[in-house]
Formats: C-alpha cells, sequence, structure tokens
C-alpha cells in the first residue's frame, strides 16, 4: 500500500500547481492516510467512508429530521419493531446505534420509493470494507447503496441509458467507489473513469477492483502521453486517472461528468479549471451535488450554490434539494 500511495503522491506532486491538494484536502489526507495504516482497506466503510459521504448523526440533525418528516407512519412501525438488539461491535454508545439504525433504515425506504427500475432488488451491498450490519427488510442495507440508486437516478434523469448500452461516466472524487460500484452493477456496458487525488485514487482502485472482480481494471500509472495507455484505457471498464492526467481525455468523449460534494473544499481557482475540463471533455451532462453554502476555513473560502461557475453554453436541466440531504443541492446541465 505505501509504495503504490507513494507513487500517486510522487506522480501528483510533479503536474500543475492547480491540481495540488488545497489546504483543507492537505488535512484530511493526513488523517485519511493514517486511518489506511491503522485499520486497512478492509475498514474503509466504518473509517475513511465517513469522510466523504457516510453519516452517523443524531436526531438532532438537520439531516435526520427531514428523513423523519418524510417517513409514512406505516413504515415506522416496521422501522421500530424489527431494531436488533444493541451491540457494541459497530464501536458506537447506545443512543447512537439505534440513530444509526433508523436514520439508515429511513433512508432506505426513500430510496426504494423512487427506486422506477428496481435496481435495489438486484444490487447488493458488498461486505469487503466491512459496512455497519444493518438488516431491514430480510437484507443487508446501507446509505451508501441508497445514495448512490438515487444519484444513479439523478445523473441520468435527462437520457436514462438502457441495459443495453454503451456510455462513459467521469466522476471527479469518488470516494471509496460507491457510486462507480452502482453504475457498473446496474447497467453492464458502462465505463467509469475516476479522477482523484491519494489516497481516495488508491482506495477506490483496490476496492472496485476486489468487489467486481469480472470488470477489466486499469490501475493508475504515470504516464506522459496518451498512446502509451491508449490500448488498455481502450478495453478497461474502469480507469484510475489523477486529475493532470484527465487533461489527456479525448474532446466531447464522456457522456456523464459527476462530482458529489468535493467542489465546495477546493479553491475557486481549482473549481474553474475543473470547470474548463468538463466543458472539453463533456458531450453529455454534468450533475453536481455539493452543499447549499460551505465554509472552508482552512483556505479562507466560503462558496454558495450560486457562485459556481457554469458555463454560458450549458443548458440547466434542473436545480433542486434532494429529498434525502437539505444541506445540499442537486443540478444537472446539458453540456454544449
Amino acid at each position: 500500500m505505501r509504495d503504490k500511495l507513494n507513487q500517486m503522491f510522487e506522480s501528483l506532486g510533479a503536474g500543475p500547481a492547480v491540481y495540488q491538494p488545497s489546504k483543507f484536502w492537505q488535512q484530511l489526507n493526513e488523517k485519511n492516510v493514517s486511518q489506511l495504516e491503522s485499520t486497512g482497506l478492509q475498514n474503509v466503510k466504518r473509517t475513511l467512508a465517513q469522510n466523504y459521504f457516510t453519516w452517523v448523526v443524531g436526531m438532532r440533525s438537520p439531516l435526520f429530521r427531514r428523513l423523519a418528516s418524510l417517513t409514512r407512519l406505516p413504515d415506522w412501525i416496521g422501522i421500530l419493531r424489527s431494531l436488533p438488539a444493541y451491540t457494541s461491535e459497530f464501536g458506537l454508545g447506545v443512543r447512537r446505534f439505534y440513530e444509526l439504525q433508523i436514520f439508515t433504515r429511513m433512508i432506505w425506504l426513500i430510496a426504494k420509493e423512487r427506486d422506477s427500475g428496481q435496481l435495489l432488488r438486484n444490487i447488493e451491498e458488498p461486505v469487503f470494507g466491512n459496512p455497519f450490519r444493518i438488516t431491514f427488510q430480510d437484507r443487508l442495507i446501507s446509505q451508501d447503496l441508497a445514495n448512490s440508486m438515487m444519484e444513479f437516478y439523478a445523473v441520468t434523469q435527462a437520457s436514462p441509458p438502457k441495459e443495453s448500452d454503451s456510455f462513459t461516466v467521469c466522476e471527479l472524487g469518488a470516494g471509496y467507489g460507491r457510486n462507480a460500484y452502482f453504475f457498473l452493477k446496474a447497467r453492464p456496458l458502462c465505463t467509469y473513469i475516476i479522477v482523484d487525488i491519494p489516497p481516495a485514487l488508491y482506495v477506490s482502485q483496490e476496492y472496485l477492483a476486489r468487489v467486481l472482480p469480472e470488470r477489466r481494471v486499469m490501475r493508475f500509472r504515470p504516464f506522459d502521453d496518451f498512446s502509451e495507455i491508449q490500448e488498455d484505457f481502450d478495453r478497461s471498464d474502469i480507469v484510475f486517472l489523477l486529475p493532470h492526467q484527465a487533461e489527456k481525455l479525448r474532446t466531447k468523449s464522456i457522456d456523464f461528468f459527476v462530482n458529489i460534494s468535493s467542489f465546495h473544499e477546493m479553491t475557486f481557482v481549482q473549481i474553474d479549471k475543473y470547470f474548463d475540463l468538463i466543458d472539453r471533455i463533456t458531450r453529455g451532462y454534468f450533475y453536481t451535488k455539493q452543499w447549499h453554502s460551505f465554509s472552508n476555513v482552512r483556505d479562507d473560502i466560503t462558496i454558495a450554490e450560486e457562485d459556481y461557475p457554469y458555463r454560458a453554453g450549458w443548458e440547466q436541466i434542473y436545480s433542486r434539494t434532494p429529498d434525502s440531504h437539505p444541506q445540499f443541492f442537486e443540478a444537472l446541465y446539458r453540456v454544449s
């Protein structure tokens, strides 16, 4: 692990200054690397995942209260009746244990209501990564699987791909790879490109290679010219790139470009640079999901929903607050 991470960090450090981690990410990277070294990939869903988009929130949280307001009385009966006995295996106190159980069941029920294609019936939460063992309605459930399902429909809303369609997704900042896993399970002819910085790039690479053994993977490697990787790139289902390597991607080659909850952790110069990249390589749609307003104290930046530099030629399909996350907005644009 250390050798692979060092190679990634060295290659990133040799790239343009605009792609170097913000102060926010420098601090978070130290935490992520420390967690990896202490507990390994086998526990990533209980460690690093909580630094990405997995929530252990209490009843006072606006997120918890929003989900509770959307949960119907008959659903509450099912949620509360089947709660398990407390166990310390989760590493949580009694109250937090039950808040996590209830919260996860609420978001699962909301996701199921919106699952028009019944995708959750056939897509299971991988046990690799040691997810919290939360069972409901006779199966293992998770926040990540529920969120990824809802994001799948949100990303593809304007142009839903059929199972027989070939298409390419590029995700900037994929966490441990939860969305890539869902897209690749839901649509067998999908190609997924992950653009990220270490250690996240390493984590998603190793995780997806483990949980999707049937998929062809082009692991990260340094290269100067795209011709060096062209053959491997073209035959791969999942590709892992550093940000400056993504500049080598072909113009108008991406059908869906995705970023979830990481733009607000960058500087304005970096955000603008990535929007240039999106404009050049995307032929289809750009999906973004960020905080309505976020103060990045480390970089002395506050960015609000209206501050993102959408390009003049892009057509807005929607901009809305998702039911499952009231402190976030999600937006979809057709990139001209």
